[in-house]
């Protein structure tokens, strides 16, 4: 089957540094298809048999186009309910009206579904989670974290996201955990965009010195070794989609400090550190816990990664959306895909 991936407006050089991104390409290219990368309408082939579409939010504009040329279209990713709801009414309007031109709308968490279906119509919406590519594995079978007071995080930093993932909370809560525990040390990383410059300034006026470390953009090997190695990984954030950095940590066996916002339970379950409430002296206290009882931590990461590799891997959605794509293909016998992936 020739497939287009299309990603609107993206930035090329985003498709395959962007882990979902490349995840879902891979997934159409391993099931035989041939796949066609296109980020503007003119790009479309005219040999296209489904368009799979990321993002609902510019559905309503390139929709109408591709449905003249009788096309198909599988659209995936997050329409995050509490960025939707703060939008202009315009916004939500055009979202609204865009939804009717997709075939197939796959979102990746129960979460969203609910919360969607409660402010407005959705076409008969499917669920699969993202998932985390076997690259993710913790080091070895005992899990042991070789960089014990190191905690570990991956937020790209525009002004928006960073309060999103509560980095300002966390550099707070870091301040007070430096109190008790004088050696540990805070390692963020991801691309280093307009909301980068306050924190440095906090650390700064914190008296955080070297124990806070700004790593910029880091390869996927770096992330991974980081992952493998930390103490914590610390996830707390005002809402998520799903959390795919959050799941990749799991898969490391790095133990997990988060909150109960959204999708997060839906990805953690039981196998994480779950803060009282948000506050930077709450956040301090589970980041402590983790990091001062390492057998504890140790068995708690080697259950996430567990939990990862039965609910969250390659095979889950590489089953999922064959079924979706033969359902939608003119020339295929309709399947039925189950409202959850096996």
């Amino acid at each position: 089957m020739r497939i287009t991936f299309f990603v609107y407006r993206l930035q090329r050089d985003r498709l395959m540094t962007t882990e979902f991104y490349r995840q879902d390409v891979e997934i159409l290219r391993s099931l035989g298809h041939e796949v066609h990368i296109a980020t503007r309408l003119r790009e479309v082939p005219k040999q296209t048999d489904v368009v799979f579409l990321w993002w609902w939010n510019w559905l309503w504009l390139v929709g109408p186009v591709l449905k003249l040329r009788g096309l198909p279209i599988v659209v995936t990713g997050s329409l995050e309910p509490d960025i939707y709801e703060q939008k202009p009414w315009y916004y939500r309007l055009l979202v609204r009206a865009g939804l009717r031109f997709a075939d197939r709308s796959v979102f990746v968490s129960q979460y969203m579904i609910d919360r969607l279906s409660a402010m407005m119509p959705l076409k008969d919406p499917l669920y699969c989670p993202h998932i985390v590519l076997d690259a993710y594995r913790p080091a070895g079978a005992e899990n042991t974290r070789a960089l014990p007071n190191v905690i570990f995080n991956v937020c790209w930093k525009t002004k928006n996201n960073v309060r999103r993932k509560m980095q300002p909370e966390l550099i707070e809560a870091f301040a007070l955990l430096r109190r008790d525990l004088p050696n540990a040390q805070l390692l963020l990383a991801g691309e280093p965009v307009d909301g980068q410059a306050a924190l440095e300034r906090r650390c700064a006026e914190l008296g955080l010195g070297e124990s806070v470390q700004f790593l910029g953009k880091i390869s996927r090997e770096e992330k991974i070794s980081y992952m493998q190695r930390c103490g914590a990984y610390f996830q707390c954030s005002r809402h998520e989609g799903f959390g795919l950095a959050l799941a990749e940590a799991m898969a490391c066996g790095a133990p997990v400090v988060v909150n109960h916002n959204t999708a997060i339970p839906e990805v953690v379950g039981d196998c994480g550190y779950y803060v009282d409430d948000e506050s930077p002296a709450s956040i301090a206290k589970s980041l402590k816990r983790a990091l001062t009882q390492p057998a504890e931590a140790q068995a708690l990461g080697a259950r996430a990664a567990a939990r990862i590799d039965s609910e969250f891997r390659f095979d889950r959605r590489r089953t999922f959306l064959a079924a979706v794509l033969d359902g939608v293909h003119p020339e295929a016998h309709a399947i039925e895909p189950a409202r959850r992936a096996a």
